[in-house]
């Protein structure tokens, strides 16, 4: 009996036995073992082509999975060069940036993040130049990512990217890629698997529960949503002669082919009453709690798709804030792996050139504004030099727009001030108070000045 569980427990425990060459004895993906408790047997490529085929199909799910890479990179990016770096930074800045726009890195990222949310992972091949381009990134092209297979080794490093389908399923020669050879991106991962998590797939019941429920939904409006008319001829005399068949079917051509515009006309004992005429109730109720729970367990705000049922102003706040700090993580991701896997081998220095993606969130510009204010309140442009907050704020120079430098004007010297105060006599205070509420009223002139200053340079900007 010790015997036997000593093998159970063999089996179902997650360590392997001796391994060579290998620092830790805990199990991979594809360890070899008596019972694997970590394969994933639902992944296979018709499972992946029907959640692709849901996408497809459009409506709130598509628009869902649309909104992370539209607020991900949607508000454009920047390439930014090493502080260190002199000249060369700014020839590989150009070399990046004319690469990113010759494969469309958004249509690329768009394909990926698509793919990562819905068929759990995203794939592109990298394509190298030969000669002496033959380390250096020339295209990066998507592929499906349902026609691959991840080989692993023993402690879970992926070894091998192997394509086994065409785009229609059929097999074909396995095609392997190297790892520096794909651009593989997830929107999230997991620690029992190398594939990733797809945001469609885990709300795939809910997906299905609130497809039924629209279907009936539509089959009851189209059933009852208009009135039926139940005609009754001798309802009141019971023990009259039955109709024959012949007035039976004379009766049903009075009323076939009825419309809104027609009216009953009848003769004798016929009576025609409306049925259905409260239609299907509570539908908007219905169809709203199956379709939020959908677009809460893709986590995606509601409002962001019109969708505003049972939330107040204040929670519709809290839920796209929310959403933004999940873009946020998203784009850290996304720069993370164009820099290490693309752009600083296009540099052949790491580090000399990296994309930022912008800021989604309005209200971090407006934050940031207000924080620069307040640093340069003081009037010390060692806090927050003015070239600083330009740039920060990314405000355009007045030789980018074309007009001319306004005159410099004259700096405030708080000690000067203090100085001069200190000269006076004491019979002088009085007119030095007058003096400063003078420079006081002059100052806020001036501030003034400026900020309408900095309202028309915004303005020609935006062009508006």
């Amino acid at each position: 009996m010790t015997r036997k569980q000593g093998f159970i427990r063999r089996a179902l425990s997650l360590l392997e036995g001796p391994v060579d060459n290998l620092i830790t004895r805990a199990k991979a993906w594809n360890a070899p073992a008596g019972l694997d408790l970590t394969q994933d047997p639902t992944r296979t490529f018709k499972t992946m082509r029907d959640l692709r085929n849901i996408y497809l199909r459009g409506g709130y799910i598509a628009e869902g999975v649309d909104l992370f890479p539209l607020y991900a990179f949607g508000a454009g990016y920047e390439l930014e060069i090493d502080e260190d770096a002199e000249g060369a930074g700014e020839k590989a800045k150009k070399d990046v940036e004319d690469f990113l726009n010759r494969i469309n890195f958004y249509d690329v990222q768009w394909q990926l993040s698509v793919d990562a949310e819905v068929v759990r992972d995203g794939i592109a091949e990298i394509v190298y130049g030969k000669g002496a381009l033959g380390q250096v990134p020339v295209n990066v092209v998507p592929r499906p990512a349902e026609c691959f297979d991840f080989d692993t080794t023993l402690k879970g490093d992926i070894t091998t990217y192997t394509q086994k389908f065409d785009n229609r399923g059929n097999s074909i020669t396995h095609i392997p890629l190297e790892p520096k050879q794909v651009l593989h991106y997830q929107f999230m991962s997991r620690p029992d698997s190398p594939y990733g998590i797809s945001i469609v797939e885990r709300v795939i019941h809910d997906i299905h529960r609130d497809t039924k429920v629209t279907e009936a939904i539509t089959a009851g409006i189209c059933l009852h949503g208009t009135p039926k008319w139940h005609v009754k001829a001798n309802s009141t005399q019971t023990d009259r002669v039955r109709l024959t068949d012949k007035e039976f079917s004379d009766l049903e051509k009075q009323f076939e082919g009825f419309n809104a515009k027609d009216q009953f006309v009848t003769e004798g004992d016929i009576i025609v009453q409306a049925l259905d005429t409260a239609g299907v109730q509570n539908v908007q109720m219905y169809s709203d709690v199956t379709l939020l729970r959908v677009v809460a367990g893709m986590g995606v705000p509601g409002e962001l798709l019109g969708l505003r049922q049972g939330t107040t102003d204040a929670t519709a706040v809290s839920r796209v804030g929310a959403f933004l700090k999940k873009i946020k993580s998203c784009q850290r991701d996304i720069e993370s792996l164009w820099n290490l896997n693309v752009i600083d081998k296009i540099t052949g220095k790491p580090g000399l050139v990296k994309l930022k993606l912008n800021d989604p969130s309005p209200e971090d510009f407006v934050q940031i504004s207000a924080a620069i204010a307040q640093l340069r309140t003081g009037g010390d442009e060692t806090v927050a030099p003015w070239q600083w907050c330009r740039e920060r704020l990314k405000i355009p120079t007045n030789e980018e727009l074309g007009i001319d430098d306004p005159e410099p004007r004259p700096k405030f010297d708080p000690l000067a001030m203090q100085a001069l105060m200190g000269k006076q006599n004491p019979q002088d205070q009085q007119s030095g108070q007058d003096q400063n509420g003078d420079q006081v009223a002059a100052a806020e002139r001036e501030m003034a000045a400026a900020a309408h200053e900095l309202s028309q340079i915004m303005r020609k900007a935006t062009g508006a």
